[in-house]
């Protein structure tokens, strides 16, 4: 209980924060060319 009672709960949810915001700038889709998305695409 006394490891509950010294956390430093703001920097742990400012860790948790940055930890979803850089995986939702993962998850996000990006610019790609054509022949990356569908390499087998002939003309």
């Amino acid at each position: 209980m006394r490891e509950i009672d010294e956390m430093d709960m703001l920097g742990f949810l400012k860790v948790r924060a940055w930890n979803s915001n850089h995986e939702r700038k993962k998850a996000e889709p990006k610019a790609r060319y054509i022949d990356e998305v569908w390499p087998d695409l002939k003309p």
